[in-house]
């Protein structure tokens, strides 16, 4: 046999080979059959089933770009920011002011690669005068015409073209609903397919200035030109189709030789020529930069469209242009490059000529040097909005390091090159020039810029002054600067994130609730940011002095001319009544304004405050203000009149003198007293002979007491609040009692009637006895709420109805605000809104919208433009002053101030809405106006690395900043690294003549200490080391790992040891560790020893005190550099740069006195980790106690998953994945765990929400985005995702995100169905397979990201305001609602009762929204 087996067999001694059969070895194995063991096998598990549900808390601020377009309606001025993934629609609002209207974030995992505007050009009209005074009647803001039914769905005069990466051209326009927000319209065509990632169509945009053509071009090779109708006939066609349609109407794609710099349309010449279309291209072919031009008449077919000059040599200068900036008055165009422009024309004659204009070396001089190696580029420019008659065409050109140029092309060629100033952060590509107003008086606006930022802030800018405020004493080159108008806040690129309590040595616990520190921006403009989320109130002056202040109230405010040092200025003041037990302090505030000529007042930014307290030791008291007893009550009664009420006496004063006009004095010291303007009459109470009463006192019209009409009315006990409030424009008394009992009085003429009794002493309150301490009703589109702020830091809230005589309520609702005395003020310029301050918080409530709450809370948050680092205090008193209409004509004044005594400090400020919307329309929504509001901490260089240290109530943070050392032409720069201390804290006064030193940095005002690292040093981690030694001495220390790089190859790193001082005070080096890699991650062990990273190596080394050395105890080798380290015991996880995670157990060696690290488990696949979570849950089978998983994140898929820990060691090494969250486009770099949601978001408590096992994960990405991140038991998880499969499903169906065909006549059935042109449902029902969540767990490769829960997807589908019920069975099979009922069930098996109800189903989904509602309650 060819192949028969041998065997050797020792014969005499000798290995002899033989022939084997099979035979012979059955037959030798039946005599030689032994008993085998069974083999040992590793102890076996089932992995846990778990979800994760994401939603985001804090989106990216970044823009790329940013477009004025009136995509709502003709009348109003928005402007479009657009993201990498997002859109923004802001409208511009009072003096420049930006107002958020609404934002798009659903663009299906697309990002958008390129933005124009296509619409009717924008015609500026024709000014009727030059230099006429303005009229009185001047408003800054127009009524609001309401939206008819017809233009709700037909496009505006501009909408805004979109290229996504998903092979879309996308058309978007707004409208408004009927119930008064605003959604986007879109209309979508399919791009070509391309063949390699240079040839995908997308990247650059083009579009006609008379919208008859749009380009779309690939990086090189070809591009798309699509011929377009007009917009009159295309708002025709959407009127006659009931399907989404574009104003394409048909396409041609041309290749192109070279690869593509810029691409735009040149004009024909104005009116000249309505027809002639001409596209240039600026390529680099064969290393060469060449023009390349197409043109083509629009009457004819795209086949006509030809290259009229093709591949046309430009000079050597413009090898590399910036920009490419067409004229609109003519074919001619800019190049601009770093130290030229070039004026290029006659471009359609094949050989363009070209005129080279210099930038002067003032001009090209680097505003930041050595911030870079190369000179900074123009990035961006804008044309500005100029009359008709204007001969110039005149830009805005923006260079990266804020170098802003204006130029203009005259009439007979002639070109200017200006400095327009120096812009005072970074500029990206979001830069542009606004047009205010539509209207002919646009013209006397200044020019308002844009900057969406690059690594600091956006800014907001204008150059020149407003009607009202222009200045007559300020010279032509002062008046032409940039001025401050409003800042857009941006924390990017962010690098590290600190998720920890703060605390305050006066108030350790003052707040319960987590912070967010993010390390971000870029030198000069690096800075910590706590990220807050709330309204913004800007703070524009204040003083100290307020300690022990119960209230505040406003006497007497006003506008007046006073001569100062001989000229007529005008004045805006305030008469303040200031309770400081027990007396009352009157201090008069003063805002000044820089000049007066006519109607002008100068710039209202430059004005001055003044404060004085009256009387002076010099002067006498010259009004009638009562000022040795405490106010209880005090306001400007009218416009004659104000009224002051003490505890024994109440006086009307006349304004503006405030003389007494008349008195009333009380037979006994008042408990209470309430006073309202307009009122008729006040409310006080009082106590005589054991029993309790309110009081009525009437006051006549001509400012005397009407002391023979007056009304009592026995209370049942004390009271603890009384206040008047107006309901449906008639005054009523509300008495609240210490029998937890409020009474609504209503007053007549003649006597008191009690018109609502409210008792919460049992059942809603659960048997607590609550006390009202102060009241206020909303009121907002026919609906009234109550709201009254409770002693024990709750907030009762009840909506009620007024009927005839009675006034009945209903849905009684507490929420909590906090655990002291909570305290309630009405809103005097939105009536559907109040102010709660609450401890540390202080919030805006206003009446819900939607939902079954009553409410809307949105904290309030204190800034200072130029005190970034300003910590909010507790507010223990407030006044608003309302809107001055009358004072409007004339300018910016105080009304809408608001007033608020935060610690020590009086704070004049005003909110960000009634900034930017001073006169409320009633037919206009009210502004939703709740934003990101950083609180900064400078560092000036940029920030790497930081450490909150919660007992000294400190920062740490790394930081780098590149800085020349030399200039040229020899010279160099060198890379700063350092090591910084910060306060958290600054709480030296904001007016304290140390702190407003200008010499003084921003970035050293809170610095404590500094210690100077190696030039190019990066700390790659830092901790905080609380050592004890042998003696028990306590130190406070804090290790650093470094790496240095020393050739492109090599790096080496060093492990740093700094104490700071028993108070932290000081950093210095103790002790300094070298090593031939870097030092990557450190992490503490015990109170001696540390694990580490150094390079590919895991190392646990020990301190020895006595002898102050390290001494390793064990190591092991990774596969690649572990980036981050965490400690559990007895384990160490280890995320690592290439190789996922790897988790380790450390146990005694067994061959030496040392430790050993023993792999416990490993992922089941590779990823490029940046950070991982341990994540530890209660078991829902309690064996054992605990889950134990790990969340990691990768970078290269933009992925967090989750790894189970198993419960004890297996023979498998690989952990089973648990769930795995895809987050497109963001990689989530930091993941900390902290409750940061304020209390009023914690209701009902998240742990009693069925299927929420924690929801304190949060995860930040380089983008600003930071993430919250919540584990879902399996039945809630399933219900979830369940709802997200049914809207994907459903979306992709809808007719309305389907895409347009260009080309109709591809009618036949199978290309009708490939172009998306099919009618109708294409694909019937949906079917039970489509959407099982359990069904679609189980695929090989994506099972487990469909363990992940989009919250955004749900939240969005939520606002919309669709039905559950439609949801799950509109085009639905019957399998699908049965699988619903089925998941709800195994949520909360209380919703399956009461089944046989006729209404069950729709009782079912109301739990089931109602339940999802507070899955995805808003964190901030």
């Amino acid at each position: 046999m060819d192949h028969q087996a041998q065997v050797l067999t020792l014969v005499d001694g000798d290995w002899v080979s033989r022939p084997l059969d099979p035979y012979h070895v059955m037959a030798n194995a039946q005599q030689h059959d032994i008993e085998m063991p069974d083999t040992a096998t590793g102890p076996t598990y089932e992995p846990p089933e778990y979800g994760l549900l994401s939603q985001t808390i804090i989106a990216t601020p970044l823009s790329k770009l940013i477009l004025p377009a009136n995509i709502r309606h003709k009348d109003l001025a928005d402007i479009v920011m657009v993201g990498e993934d997002s859109l923004h629609l802001k409208e511009i609002s009072a003096y420049g002011h930006l107002r958020h209207v609404a934002s798009k974030t659903d663009f299906t995992d697309g990002r958008i690669l390129a933005a124009k505007v296509f619409g009717e050009p924008r015609e500026i009209p024709k000014a009727k005068g030059v230099g006429l005074p303005l009229p009185k009647n001047y408003r800054k803001h127009r009524p609001r015409r309401p939206t008819s039914a017809d233009e709700e769905h037909v496009p505006p005069p501009e909408v805004v073209v979109l290229t996504l990466s998903t092979r879309t051209l996308m058309f978007l326009w707004a409208r408004h609903t009927h119930t008064g927000t605003t959604m986007f319209n879109q209309a979508t065509i399919k791009l070509p397919a391309g063949s390699s990632r240079f040839d995908r169509l997308g990247t650059y945009l083009a579009i006609d200035p008379k919208c008859r053509a749009i380009a779309v071009a690939a990086h090189e090779g070809r591009f798309i030109l699509y011929k377009t109708k007009s917009m009159d006939r295309w708002r025709k066609d959407v009127r006659e189709s009931s399907e989404p349609t574009t104003p394409i109407e048909d396409e041609r794609i041309i290749p192109i030789k070279g690869r593509i710099m810029h691409m735009d349309f040149l004009s024909s010449g104005g009116s000249q020529d309505d027809y002639h279309v001409v596209l240039l291209f600026v390529v680099v072919h064969e290393n060469r930069t060449r023009l390349t031009c197409f043109d083509w008449d629009c009457r004819q077919d795209l086949s006509k469209a030809t290259a009229r000059a093709e591949l046309v040599s430009i000079p050597w200068e413009d090898l590399m242009p910036s920009l490419l900036i067409p004229l609109r008055r003519s074919s001619d165009f800019f190049l601009v490059s770093h130290s030229h422009i070039s004026v290029y024309s006659n471009i359609l004659s094949g050989q363009a000529n070209a005129a080279l204009i210099s930038i002067v070396p003032r001009i090209l001089a680097p505003i930041w040097p050595g911030d870079s190696q190369h000179s900074p580029q123009w990035t961006a420019w804008d044309k500005t909005p100029r009359n008709p008659e204007f001969l110039k065409e005149a830009f805005y050109i923006a260079r990266e390091d804020g170098r802003i140029i204006y130029l203009a092309r005259g009439p007979a060629g002639s070109v200017e090159i200006d400095e327009a100033g120096v812009w005072p952060n970074r500029i990206d590509a979001a830069f542009a020039c606004l047009s205010v107003d539509n209207t002919e008086s646009s013209q006397s606006y200044p020019d308002v810029l844009i900057a969406g930022g690059a690594s600091n802030d956006g800014l907001l800018c204008k150059i020149g002054s407003w009607p009202t405020e222009y200045s007559y004493g300020v010279q032509y080159p002062g008046t032409n600067q940039f001025s401050y108008v409003e800042t857009i806040p941006n924390y990017t690129p962010l690098t590290d994130l600190s998720v920890t309590q703060l605390s305050t040595p006066r108030a350790p616990d003052e707040r319960q609730r987590s912070a967010i520190f993010v390390a971000n921006g870029n030198s000069p403009h690096g800075e910590i940011s706590e990220l807050r989320y709330g309204i913004q109130a800007l703070v524009d002056y204040s003083f100290s002095g307020m300690n022990g202040c119960a209230s505040i109230w406003v006497v007497d405010h006003g506008s007046q001319m006073a001569e100062i040092e001989g000229t007529e200025k005008r004045q805006h003041y305030a008469t303040f009544a200031i309770t400081i037990p027990p007396e009352t302090l009157v201090i008069r505030v003063v805002r000044t304004q820089p000049e007066s000529h006519a109607d002008f007042s100068g710039a209202w930014e430059h004005g001055t405050w003044d404060v004085f307290q009256t009387p002076t030791d010099d002067d006498p008291i010259e009004d009638g203000l009562l000022r040795d007893e405490e106010t209880l009550s005090a306001c400007p009664w009218s416009d004659e009149f104000s009224i002051q009420i003490t505890r024994h006496e109440a006086r009307i004063l006349r304004r503006p003198s405030l003389q007494q006009v008349d008195s009333l004095t009380f037979g006994t010291s008042l408990l209470l007293a309430s006073s309202k303007s307009t009122c008729p009459f006040f409310a006080v109470a009082s106590r005589e002979n054991g029993n309790a009463y309110v009081e009525i006192v009437k006051i006549s019209g001509n400012g005397t007491f009407a002391r023979m009409n007056r009304f009592r009315h026995e209370l049942p006990c004390d009271p603890t609040c009384i206040e008047i409030l107006d309901i449906d424009g008639f005054p009523h008394v509300l008495v609240s009692t210490f029998d937890s009992m409020m009474l609504l009085l209503r007053v007549s003429s003649e006597l008191i009637s009690t018109v609502m009794t409210i008792s919460w002493k049992d059942g809603a309150s659960g048997g607590l006895d609550k006390l009202c301490e102060s009241a206020a009703v909303l009121s907002s589109a026919g609906k009234h709420v109550l709201v009254c702020a409770m002693r024990d830091g709750s907030l009762l809230s009840s909506q009620f109805e007024v009927q005839q005589n009675d006034i009945v309520h209903s849905n009684l609702q507490f929420v909590r605000m906090g655990n002291t005395s909570a305290k309630i003020t009405r809103s005097e310029t939105d009536p559907s809104a109040a102010f709660v301050s609450c401890g540390s918080d202080y919030c805006r409530v206003r009446c819900s919208t939607n939902g079954p709450s009553l409410l809307e809370i949105d904290s309030i948050w204190f800034t200072d433009r130029l005190h970034p680092e300003y910590t909010q205090s507790p507010v223990s008193a407030m006044y608003q002053l309302p809107f001055l209409p009358k004072l409007d004509a004339v300018g910016r004044n105080l009304g809408g101030f608001l007033f608020a005594v935060a610690g020590d400090r009086l704070l004049f400020s005003q909110l960000d809405s009634d900034v930017k919307w001073p006169t409320h329309d009633p037919s206009s929504p009210v502004p939703s106006d709740s934003k990101v509001v950083p609180r900064k901490l400078t560092t000036g260089a940029k920030p790497m690395k930081i450490l909150y240290m919660q007992k000294l109530r400190r920062v740490l943070v790394a930081t780098m900043e590149a800085k020349e050392e030399r200039p040229p032409p020899c010279g160099y720069r060198v890379l700063h690294s350092s090591i910084k201390l910060l306060n958290v804290r600054d709480d030296r006064p904001i007016t304290d003549p140390e702190v407003k030193q200008e010499g003084e940095a921003l970035a050293d005002r809170l610095a404590i200490a500094q210690c100077s690292l190696l030039h190019a040093e990066r700390v790659y981690s830092m901790i905080e080391w609380p050592f004890v030694n042998h003696e028990g001495k306590k130190y406070s220390l804090i290790i650093v790992g470094t790496g240095i790089r020393m050739s492109p190859s090599k790096q080496t790193g060093r492990r740093l040891i700094f104490t700071t001082g028993k108070n932290g005070t000081k950093l210095e080096l103790q002790k300094e560790s070298n090593y031939d890699d870097p030092v990557y991650s450190i992490a503490l062990w015990d109170n001696q020893t540390t694990i580490s990273v150094v390079g590919e190596t895991l190392r646990i080394d020990r301190f020895n005190g006595e002898a102050g050395q390290w001494r390793q105890l064990g190591k092991t080798t990774l596969h690649s550099g572990g980036i981050h380290i965490s400690v559990d015991q007895p384990f160490v996880y280890v995320s690592t740069l290439q190789h996922s995670h790897i988790c380790y157990r450390v146990a005694d060696a067994e061959r030496s006195p040392g430790l050993d690290f023993r792999q416990e488990f490993t992922d089941s696949r590779q990823r490029e980790c940046t950070h991982h979570l341990v994540v530890a849950i209660p078991s829902p089978h309690n064996t054992p106690d605990v889950d134990k998983f790990v969340l990691v994140t990768d970078k290269k898929s933009s992925s967090i998953s989750g790894l189970h820990q198993p419960p004890t060691q297996t023979h498998r090494n690989a952990s089973a994945t648990l769930f795995e969250a895809h987050l497109p486009g963001r990689t989530v770099i930091r993941l900390a765990r902290g409750s940061i949601r304020p209390p009023w978001r914690c209701q009902p408590t998240r742990s009693s929400i069925p299927g929420i096992l924690t929801d304190d994960i949060l995860g930040a990405c380089t983008d600003g985005t930071i993430f919250a991140f919540s584990i879902l038991s399996a039945p809630a998880r399933h219900l979830l995702r369940l709802l997200q499969n049914l809207v994907q499903v459903k979306a992709a169906r809808d007719p309305r995100h389907q895409h347009t065909t260009v080309r109709q006549q591809r009618s036949n059935d199978i290309s009708r169905l490939l172009m998306n042109n099919a009618e109708g449902n294409q694909e019937g029902v949906v079917r039970r397979k489509d959407v099982d969540p359990a069904y679609l767990e189980r695929a090989q490769m994506r099972g487990a990201r469909h363990k992940h829960v989009d919250g955004d997807l749900i939240k969005r589908w939520l606002e919309a305001g669709e039905g559950l019920e439609a949801l799950v069975r509109q085009d639905a099979d019957e399998e699908v609602w049965k699988l619903f009922v089925e998941l709800a069930v195994g949520v909360d098996g209380a919703w399956g009762e009461g089944s046989a109800v006729e209404n069950w189903e729709a009782v079912l989904c109301g739990r089931v929204r109602s339940w999802v509602e507070d899955v995805l309650m808003p964190v901030l």
